[in-house]
This record gives structure tokens, sequence and C-alpha cells, in this order.
């Protein structure tokens, strides 16, 4: 399902400016690492060999390749043993500094916010910062205090709790659902990974030993250590597995029967003798010599002093739990309630709306040929189409009882963006924009330290969203749909007679659907058939065909011309066996087709996947159109229109319902739950016009991505059937 992380560790590549063959030193939450780009042949082995580092290591730290494999071309972060100074600022030998990349749009006054320093400080520690911050420069920051230096990787077992986690990784539940701000806790997903944060637990308390595994160590070489019944070990610790014990891993062991030692002094007088000292004292003269190995008491001497144990036998009894002032705490509580605006005094969501609305108003040329006042350039429109839908959202939540509170902001005046990204107290509950990458790191940044909700409508995915667990992508990306789009034809075959017609072809993307469905197919066991389909194939076409099952065409190319050939080939086929019962499964792509023969859609019950779709035969949906055209005299239409494609000014609004949609979905969820929707935002149900949202988390701990479908049917009796895929 996420294909694009492949052109997220990309586009990471080309922000920080690291070629094929060129390695950058870059420092993430204080642990250093190189960036490296996979070459043909390599291998985790080899990659672990050259850079003297685990295999293991390299996985906890590019976690996508437990689901993604290593792919040519795929930048991996490489931790160092030590770090590499040649080209950035040096780290500090100080535990309180580390180092920070510039990312593009950051200011100095954004960065000091981040890591919680004055601007003052952060001069002082960058004296030629004063000059300008450039993108991808080095600077040194203060460490957060509560910000650990590293993260360990955990994959979620079935039946796992936070609470036995923590106790494996000697931290707080508290301090893992910190580090992972997306995890449900209420509904850990087996599989899934956690990042734990690596800090520092006492050696121990009054109760417990906090034993570090090292390499070779076993249950039986512990009891003996701290002389301690190996079954005593684990009762306390039930979820470690102790045929295969980690280093690293922490033990606790109980304090069971330990002497706890203290001492006092006794002056050696006249005449006294060691017998006498320790009939007074109770003690053994070894445990005598023992508390005094300088001193010779087998010949005492008057005026010595002498170091006395006294010893109490503490701990008897197996303490009830871990002492959780240094362990998971097992009544951890997360408030996901229903947001309620009276009692929470807050009737208004605030609604900060970002986006360029005059980009390009300054070159005239752009500008509307048929207004020569037109006080916006032709390309701002889709903005402003955009911002129509959002308010007419802003509006329908209203009747629902919500005030929306919209303040629009245009980010295409570099002064209001400085000032937005620097902002450290930006009344907004929630943030729908900006369209573009260099205007969105920087509010993405300052979203994240304000930890406000950010819905991206235009941008395609970067390395923003890798770690910013407030951003949520609303536009679809090719890479990850495809997949998703592959399964769901293959999902369609099951049980059914299917015939793959395959074509000849120059896209990659078609080619990578191809090899899919060949290879989900196999997986599935279902048997295709496969025909390089022309005109001189109908006889082999007619005898695939059955008559005892339904009938699965697919053609999963997006190539106008060949799709039209073909279908019009095969509908005279099925003329031929009208019998037959035929399925033809394809693309979002196919709609826009303008040359397309429709009644050979119906004909072949032609069913697409695609983002975007209308309903027209849903009263809701019509509704929300009618509102448009009485107040907007435009008609709106989906992204995919059905067999066209959009030009401006052709007295259609393409953005108006993308708008609209995005607005009723956040609102909507904003409403039902509060902040917390960031975790359950698959949780709020709302009918939308054209979309079908549905996100998919990359990780626990960063943004997520739309991967949501509907799938059109033309139906032989003509009608057109629109469906949510969930």
């Amino acid at each position: 399902m996420f294909q694009g992380i492949k052109v997220l560790f990309l586009l990471i590549t080309v922000l920080l400016g690291v070629s094929a063959h060129a390695q950058q030193v870059i420092t993430e939450n204080g642990r250093a690492y190189k960036l490296h780009t996979v070459e043909k042949g390599e291998g985790l082995y080899r990659l672990s060999v050259n850079n003297n580092i685990s295999q293991e290591e390299i996985i906890a730290a590019n976690p996508e390749l437990k689901t993604q494999g290593l792919v040519v071309g795929m930048t991996l972060r490489i931790p160092l043993k030590t770090v590499n100074t040649s080209n950035q600022v040096p780290v500090a030998s100080s535990a309180n500094y580390s180092t920070h990349i510039v990312a593009k749009g950051e200011t100095a006054y954004s960065i000091s916010k981040q890591y919680e320093m004055s601007l003052a400080d952060f001069y002082s520690m960058n004296p030629s910062a004063q000059g300008g911050l450039s993108e991808g420069q080095a600077v040194k920051v203060k460490s957060k205090s509560t910000t650990p230096s590293a993260y360990r990787i955990h994959v979620i077992q079935a039946g796992e709790t936070l609470y036995r986690i923590g106790v494996k990784y000697g931290v707080k539940a508290e301090e893992i659902v910190a580090a992972n701000p997306v995890l449900d806790v209420n509904a850990m997903s087996v599989g899934s990974l956690l990042r734990i944060p690596d800090t520092e637990i006492p050696v121990e308390d009054n109760y417990f030993y906090y034993h570090h595994i090292s390499a070779g160590e076993t249950l039986f070489s512990l009891g003996v250590k701290y002389n301690v019944p190996q079954e005593k070990i684990t009762t306390m610790n039930p979820d470690i597995n102790w045929s295969s014990l980690q280093v690293g891993q922490i033990v606790a062991v109980p304090k069971i029967g330990v002497k706890k030692v203290t001492y006092t002094t006794h002056e050696v007088q006249k005449r006294e003798t060691l017998y006498g000292i320790t009939k007074q004292y109770g003690i053994t003269e070894d445990q005598l010599a023992e508390a005094n190995p300088s001193i010779a008491i087998a010949a005492l001497q008057k005026g010595q002093m002498l170091n006395i144990p006294h010893y109490e036998v503490v701990g008897e009894e197996l303490p009830a739990t871990l002492n959780p002032l240094f362990v998971g705490s097992s009544n951890v509580e997360f408030n996901d309630a229903a947001y309620n605006y009276e009692s929470e005094g807050r009737p208004v969501i605030n609604l900060g709306l970002m986006l360029p609305f005059d980009s390009e108003a300054e070159m005239s040329k752009l500008r509307m040929a048929r207004q020569d006042n037109a006080p916006f350039a032709y390309k701002s429109y889709r903005y402003i189409e955009f911002f129509q839908g959002v308010k007419m959202a802003a509006d329908s939540m209203s009747s629902q009882g919500v005030n929306v509170h919209l303040k629009v902001y245009d980010t295409s005046n570099k002064m209001t963006l400085a000032t937005l990204s620097q902002s450290s107290s930006l009344d907004c509950d929630l943030i729908i924009g900006p369209a573009k990458g260099d205007e969105m790191h920087a509010i993405a940044q300052m979203a994240q330290i304000n930890k406000i909700p950010v819905v991206l409508p235009f941008a395609q995915m970067d390395s923003t969203i890798k770690d910013n667990p407030y951003l949520f992508q609303a536009s679809v990306i090719d890479s990850v749909t495809t997949n998703i789009v592959a399964d769901q034809i293959v999902k369609a075959c099951e049980g059914k007679n299917v015939i793959l017609l395959t074509c000849s072809t120059k896209s990659k993307l078609d080619q990578k659907r191809y090899d899919r469905i060949r290879q989900q197919l196999k997986a599935k066991g279902i048997v295709s058939h496969q025909i390089a389909y022309d005109a001189s194939k109908s006889s082999v076409l007619l005898e695939k065909l059955s008559l005892d099952q339904e009938n699965v065409l697919l053609m999963p190319t997006t190539s106008e011309a060949q799709i039209n050939s073909v279908i019009v080939a095969v509908a005279g086929v099925i003329d031929q066996k009208k019998e037959a019962k035929v399925s033809l499964y394809g693309l979002g792509e196919w709609l826009t087709f303008q040359t397309i023969e429709v009644d050979v859609f119906h004909k072949l019950n032609t069913q697409i996947f695609t983002t975007f779709a209308i309903d027209y035969s849903d009263k809701k949906v019509n509704s929300v159109l009618s509102k448009y055209r009485k107040e907007y005299f435009a008609e709106p239409v989906a992204f995919t229109p059905y067999f066209q494609k959009n030009k401006g000014m052709s007295g259609y609004s393409e953005y108006a319902l993308w708008g609209y949609d995005i607005a009723m979905k956040f609102l909507s969820a904003y409403k039902q739950q509060g902040a917390s929707f960031i975790r359950k935002i698959n949780d709020s149900k709302i009918d939308l016009v054209q979309s079908n949202f549905k996100f998919a988390k990359l990780t626990n701990w960063g943004g997520q991505v739309n991967v949501g479908l509907r799938k059109v049917t033309f139906a032989p009796n003509n009608d057109i059937i629109v469906e949510n895929i969930d």
C-alpha cells in the first residue's frame, strides 16, 4: 500500500541536496546519520559490512524496509557511530546540544521556537546565522530536555499492551504515546511499528535491580549473578522470551533475601580482642575483615577505628508490580470522547485557510483576456473556487449548530507567510493549506510546534509529512493508489473467469499495473487467460468466454486509442455469445476519455475505480450542487468529470467540490472528536459529494495520506452507480 514511501525518500534526497554519489550527514533527534542512495547489486549485508553497523540497526533507522524491501534508488539513513563533521557544524560535546539541518522556508525564529530557545541564544551559538539561513545548512541547537537522544523501533505483537511494552524497554506508557502521536491506544495494530524513546532508567530502586542484557547472558547467569531463584525473575518478567534474549533488553531482577548493610564505627580499647568485638556486635571475623580491608584484624591495636557492619534482610516477598516511577504505568487514560462544545466552552471552530490567491496577478499576460480589469490572475481562480467550496461547508456546519470562524490568509504575500510561519500563538484549531512546497514546509513546522492539524489539499507527499503527525495529505498519490486499484480489481476476480487483455504500452505505470495484477492473481491462486488482443484474436476471446461463470475482462492501461479500439471489438464478440455474463474493470483515467463510446461501457457492465466521482442520483449531492449553482453561477464538477477535460473559464468550477469535501470531512471530524481526531480520522463518517476520504498512516509518529477510492459502474440498464470502496 505504501509504495509512495519510495517517492518520499527520493524527495528527501532532493531536499537535502544528496546526489547518487555524494553522501551527507544529518542529525535527527540528536542521532547522526549519513544518507546513502541504494545502488544496483547492494544488499543489507554489504551495507552493514561497509558501514560497520548491524543490519538490524539499518532496518530500525529505515522501518519502511520491513514492508518495501531494498529498492534501487531508495535513500537510506545509515546510523553513524561518530559524526563526520566535514560538511556540517560540529556537534557540541555537551549532551545539551545537537545539530539541525535547515529545511526550505525555515527561519532562525522558527527553529529557535522548535527547540525552545531564545533567538539570542540561537544567534550566540550560530553567529553566522545573523546573515541569513540557507536550505541544507547545519546549525547548532539546544536539545529539548524531554526529547530522547534516539528511538528504538518495536513491532507490535498480538496481545501486547502499552504497559508491557513499557516494562520491556523501561519507559512509561505516556512516553511511548508522546513519541507516537497518531497511535490509537485502544486499537493497536499487530505488525505496526512504535518508536520507543531511548531513555536512561535507574540501575536499581527499593525493589528491583534493572539489568541491561549483555551478549551471552542467560536466565541462569542472571540468577547466579544476583543470587535470586530463576522462577522469581521469570514471575516478574512474563513477557520476556528467555530462549531469545536481546542485547540491551531490560530485566527487572527482584531484590529477595538481599542483605542491606549499614555501618557504625568502633574504637579499639586497651586489651580488647577480636573475639570480644565480634561477639559484642554479633558478627563473624570474616564479616569484620570484609568491612575493614586495610586493617590486619588478627593484630588489633589500641585506638584503631573499625567499621562495624550491620545486616538487615529486605525484600523477603515479591513486590506486587514494577516501580511505576520508572516503567510503564498500567492505568494510562486517554480522553478520546466526543467533543462537547458546550462543556468545553468552545462554541467556535477556528479554521485557517492558507492559499496563494493572488500568486501571479502581477503577470499581466496571465490575466483573464475577457476582463481587462480582472482582479486575479488566471491560475488564482482554482484557489478562489476552492475557497467557495470551503465557505459552503462552513455555512453547512452552521446549520448543525457549529459556528465556524473562517480566517483566510493569502500566502502569496511573503511577509504574511513569514509572519504565519513564526507565529507561536496562531488562533486556529485547524488549517487547510498551503498549496505549494515552499509555503508548506514553514507552515507545517509552525503547526507541529503548536499542535494544529493541517490538511494539504494540493501538495504531493515529501519529507515534511514523514515525522509530522499533524499533517494530512488530501490529494492522492499515483504510486500509492496504483497498487490499491490493482488489489481491488484482483479482489473482484475471485471465483470468476478472468481474461487479461494485454497490449503494447510504453507507460511504466501501465506496466506496473499489469505486473501487480499478474502477481496478485498468482498469489491468490486465480487462473487467468492472457490474450494480446487485436481484431484477429476475436475467435480466441470467444473461445475463452464462459457460460457457467461471470467473465471478468481486465485491461489496466490508460491508452485512450487502445481502449477505444479494443472495447468496441470486444463488444462485437460479446454479441456472438449474448448469454455470457461479462464485466469490464477499468481505471479512473478512462473517465476523461473524450472519444469513448459510452454505450459500449454500459454493454460491458464497465466498473471503474477512481478517486473522484459524483453520484447525480443522490438527493443530498444534488442539494449541494444546486446551492453552488445559485450562489456562484457556475456548474461544479468533479476533478474527473465523465468523458470531458476541463478548461479554465469554460463555465465549470473544478475545485469547489474539492474544497467543500475537505472542509466538511475535517470540520465534522473536529466536531465529533476534537483535536484527538488525528488518531481516529477514519471513524468520522460524513456524506461527501465527490470524494471518499480514507487515510492511511505512514507510521504511528508521522502524517497520513488519502487512499480513498470510489467505484463507478456503467450498468447494462444504462444506470450509473457510484459506490465508496472501504
